[in-house]
């Protein structure tokens, strides 16, 4: 059961929540599974019940600086006859942001960190989100929940929740977090009707009931070749890398300084004596038509992944959006990356630090025979699996 919430519209914004008007009734909420979320009063409104068999909320990262996964995936479905309600799992309550978060912050200064401050109120980071999802399923009233990324926030009680106060059938995730980011992997599937996984490592397919279905698929509205009709590319940029910090990254950027090599990701506060790398980082991230401009002028696209993919299954998104707007991409190997690109002929790959250096040096001075290995990238690109199939396949699985 759900604490009643006054909205203004601007927190509506804030939040992720969308309202949609019309008539509401009380619904009673008296079952052992609502009760563990407090004394409360919930609201939906009337919608008749034909109306859910096509409709699916999806829950991942939804904003102007978001990896765009999400909004692909709604687009598929929507494409397949869906109605598609996005829900923002990063939606916070303004009283967490400016009071818990704060205080959370300080505790941890001062050594305290056994448990977070206030986790059982009701503005606390997960109850809130709880809620809110809870609010949205019951206004939109979905046949299925689609969970995108790991949700610290959904457990058994807010699944059992979803299926009896709003009425869905089926809650199913997938799992799209690196493969050394989930080692709660087999623990988390148990609470899903259907769970799938971007990655093979970490879980049995059969005993654990997990499905390999990896998350990188072209979507060609996004990610844009704007060169295809141009004579001659120009570039603005000769090396770039774009991605958040990590271990593993850093300890390839620290050594590849001396190159003319440009980031753009949240590195500043991991390297506030590491003059020599700030100056090399640009802004704190890039999205939308900015980071496909930022694709479409550069002359080596690098790729980091943030663990080693030489011996730990799964790629991330990168490997597939990058060909997709016509850039030369350089990455670290993978043997499945084979799956899907000619080695030295579409893509390049290294597996060290001094091959990654001797690689983009030679790709920077032979610009023919690198603009030959994107050419023929984007269409490899061209001929692989899109987001909408992977979405059809999840569907064909699930049976609808």
């Amino acid at each position: 059961m759900l604490p009643r919430i006054r909205w203004t519209r601007a927190a509506k914004r804030r939040s992720g929540f969308r309202g949609s008007g019309g008539s509401f009734e009380r619904i009673d909420s008296s079952s052992a599974s609502a009760a563990a979320y407090g004394n409360i009063r919930t609201y939906a409104p009337r919608v008749d019940s034909s109306m859910s068999s096509k409709r699916v909320l999806i829950s991942y990262f939804f904003g102007e600086d978001m990896i765009p996964l999400g909004v692909s995936c709604a687009k598929a479905f929507r494409s397949l006859g869906y109605d598609v309600y996005c829900f923002n799992s990063q939606v916070e309550s303004a009283w967490d942001r400016v009071f818990l978060k704060p205080v959370n912050k300080f505790a941890r200064t001062v050594g305290y960190r056994s448990r977070e401050i206030g986790r059982t109120l009701s503005i606390s980071k997960i109850n809130f989100k709880k809620q809110m999802i809870i609010k949205a399923a019951l206004e939109f009233r979905p046949k299925w929940i689609f969970v995108i990324r790991a949700h610290e926030f959904v457990d058994e009680e807010l699944v059992h929740t979803l299926k009896q106060q709003c009425g869905v059938e089926k809650v199913f995730a997938w799992r799209v977090d690196g493969p050394l980011d989930a080692p709660d992997l087999v623990r988390d599937s148990e609470i899903y009707d259907h769970y799938f996984c971007s990655n093979r490592h970490g879980y049995d397919p059969q005993k654990d009931r997990i499905i390999y279905l990896p998350a990188y698929g072209m979507d060609f509205s996004i990610y844009r070749n704007l060169h295809l009709d141009s004579p001659a590319k120009k570039y603005s940029h000769e090396i770039v890398l774009v991605g958040g910090h990590n271990k593993r990254r850093q300890r390839f950027v620290d050594q590849l300084l001396d190159l003319p090599i440009e980031i753009y990701g949240k590195w500043l506060r991991h390297n506030r004596l590491n003059f020599a790398l700030r100056r090399r980082v640009k802004a704190k991230g890039a999205w939308g038509e900015v980071l496909l401009d930022i694709y479409n002028s550069s002359k080596i696209v690098l790729n980091i992944c943030g663990w080693d993919p030489a011996r730990f299954t799964g790629l991330n998104l990168r490997v597939f959006d990058v060909p997709a707007t016509g850039a030369f991409l350089l990455t670290d190997y993978s043997p499945e990356l084979e799956e899907f690109y000619k080695i030295g002929e579409e893509i390049v790959c290294f597996t060290e630090i001094e091959e990654l250096r001797e690689k983009a040096l030679y790709f920077l001075e032979h610009e023919d025979e690198r603009e030959a290995i994107a050419r023929r990238g984007f269409e490899r690109a061209l001929t692989l699996p899109t987001i909408n199939d992977r979405v059809r396949a999840l569907i064909e699985h699930i049976g609808a």
